[in-house]
């Protein structure tokens, strides 16, 4: 009987054990479970963070090309019918616009001379027919030869070199300086101030920036634009352009600075 009160003790002792070391292992685990949770919180918690420091670079890099992107460029500076031409801005040598051929010989700016043409035929169907254009696109070549002779002009009256030179420039633009070399000008009838007390010309004061045209050199404007003034002289800078201009009283220049945000015009 004593060996079987031993048995039953035994067994009991091993059941013990077994139920202590099943709770040992359980805790053991739960506390590496644990261990191994906190662990990977924490690397998870690096990623999050190594993200979030990502995520501002990348949006404070966002945002100094939004900033850059959202500098407006003002898009207009960039038109050709704007390109101002004057003795501080020249055109290339070389450049040649394409042109199309309005009446006579008489070349302009093939983007631009429906213009033109639309501009001169309302005067006409408003009886207005004393009206032609005497010159428009001229060549570096034709340029140059009209300056030299204006030069050579007041040279003859007994002026310097230099002196005709500066003379000459306020009625005929040196080469390279002229905006008939970008085939945007016209000029009227014949080309002299007689041409401002036409019905011609007080029908353009009126109605010419309809059509994207400007009397280029005012007589109130001389001296912004260096160059007397032109009666006859008109640029198309297209309709909304001009329109602006003549709601504000700019000339070109004017204009420009205008557009460029300038704060003193």
């Amino acid at each position: 009987m004593l060996v079987v009160k031993n048995k039953k003790k035994l067994i009991r002792g091993i059941f013990i054990i077994s139920i202590a070391l099943l709770l040992f292992i359980g805790i053991l685990w739960g506390l590496i479970s644990v261990v191994k949770a906190l662990f990977t919180k924490k690397v998870d918690n690096q990623e999050d963070i190594q993200k979030q420091i990502s995520n501002i670079v990348d949006e404070k890099q966002t945002n100094q090309v939004t900033q850059v992107s959202a500098i407006p460029e003002n898009s207009a500076l960039n038109e050709w019918n704007l390109k101002l031409v004057n003795n501080d801005n020249s055109v290339d040598k070389t450049y040649v616009p394409e042109l199309e051929e309005y009446a006579d010989g008489i070349m302009f700016d093939k983007r631009a001379i429906e213009y033109l043409r639309d501009m001169v035929n309302a005067m006409h169907k408003e009886k207005i027919t004393g009206i032609w254009v005497q010159s428009a696109y001229r060549s570096y070549e034709k340029q140059e030869e009209l300056f030299n002779r204006k030069v050579n002009e007041y040279k003859s009256q007994g002026k310097g070199q230099a002196e005709a030179e500066r003379l000459a420039q306020m009625v005929v633009q040196r080469p390279e300086m002229s905006e008939h070399n970008l085939a945007l000008a016209a000029d009227f009838n014949t080309v002299t101030n007689d041409f401002e007390n036409t019905k011609a010309f007080t029908w353009l004061q009126k109605n010419a920036c309809e059509y994207g045209f400007i009397l280029r050199y005012p007589k109130d404007k001389q001296d912004i634009t260096k160059i007397t003034y032109e009666s006859w002289h008109w640029r198309y800078v297209g309709e909304t352009h001009a329109k602006l201009m003549k709601e504000k009283g700019y000339c070109l220049e004017e204009y420009i600075d205008y557009l460029k945000g300038a704060e003193e015009i």
